[in-house]
């Protein structure tokens, strides 16, 4: 899927840039043939093999399969999204990033490149819908009590990496904008034997991918520490949770995340003499007095000893 959806990508971007025009309802009505007959092709192989896939992952886990209920068309999810909306139309409204763009003082050829990956982005979330769909259906049309769990179709976000191999029931998980993730088949949906754990997946990876999946190279040489990859990603979570400010005499760069009454770093700060009290910071949270340092800056403070960045790093709780 990963290769296929890269492919279609680049492709789509060709046709577009050769289409591109200063009219852009001109350029999407002469581009829009071309990305359809691309975006079809690819539904379709990517319907097949998820049909395919699911049925040869029932048979291996669970033996003889019984018939059919109904026979699988992959032909059905070709030319519509996961919301049931035709392909089409959502290409078409790339139009709307464009004048966007145009209403910002951005150039015109800004304004086509941002319409170029806005037609790259909805594709590729069309391409994951459909393996999703023509999966479930699949699973479904057997008849065996089953599940679904998450799957992983690397590169992958952070909030997808702490779900790898997670059971999400009966019904596939539902995405967040741009995720491609697979709803893979399991029995009962708690077999993820045949899927990558967070940390197996993490563990795959070399630095550079290892450094995009956790934020920064801090970050990544904290989990080679060992650093919770929990921690590590929900620092991020919420919007503003990471900041900067001037603390201890120098700049620091903080996270709010772990620090309230039953936060996982709060109890570790308080241990340590990091942290003094609870105070009420507005809303219904009680958070520490102190910020939760984020391991760039706990390297900064270690310098070069290494032992002394594995204390901090516990005593802030990233090291569990």
């Amino acid at each position: 899927l990963r290769s296929r959806t890269n492919n279609l990508a680049k492709s789509l971007m060709l046709t577009w840039r050769a289409h591109a025009d200063d009219d852009f309802d001109t350029a999407i009505t002469s581009a829009m043939p071309d990305m359809l007959a691309l975006l079809d092709a690819a539904q379709l192989a990517t319907a097949r093999d998820a049909t395919r896939a699911t049925a040869a992952s029932m048979r291996k886990q669970i033996g003889a399969l019984t018939p059919e209920a109904w026979q699988i068309d992959p032909r059905q999810w070709v030319g519509v999204n996961g919301n049931g909306m035709p392909t089409w139309q959502t290409l078409a409204g790339a139009v709307i990033k464009g004048r966007q763009a145009v209403h910002e003082g951005l150039p015109t050829t800004i304004a086509l490149e941002r319409m170029g990956i806005t037609l790259v982005i909805r594709s590729r979330t069309a391409l994951a819908d459909t393996y999703r769909g023509a999966a479930e259906s699949t699973a479904r049309s057997i008849r065996y009590n089953c599940g679904y769990v998450r799957a992983l179709n690397p590169p992958s976000c952070g909030r997808c990496i702490l779900l790898a191999g997670q059971p999400c029931g009966r019904v596939p998980f539902e995405r967040h904008p741009q995720c491609d993730c697979i709803a893979e088949w399991t029995p009962n949906g708690i077999d993820t034997s045949m899927l990558a754990s967070p940390s197996e997946y993490l563990d795959s990876l070399d630095e550079q991918q290892l450094v995009r999946a956790l934020g920064s190279h801090a970050n990544a040489r904290a989990y080679r520490d060992g650093a919770d990859i929990n921690q590590l990603i929900n620092a991020y979570r919420r919007k503003g949770a990471v900041g900067t400010a001037q603390q201890y005499g120098r700049a620091v760069k903080y996270t709010t995340e772990g620090t309230t009454k039953r936060g996982a770093a709060a109890w570790r700060m308080l241990r340590a003499g990091y942290a003094k009290e609870y105070v009420k910071q507005g809303g219904r949270y009680t958070k520490l007095d102190r910020p939760r340092l984020m391991p760039e800056t706990i390297y900064q403070i270690a310098g070069g000893d290494q032992e002394r960045a594995k204390t901090l790093l516990r005593n802030y709780g990233w090291i569990l």
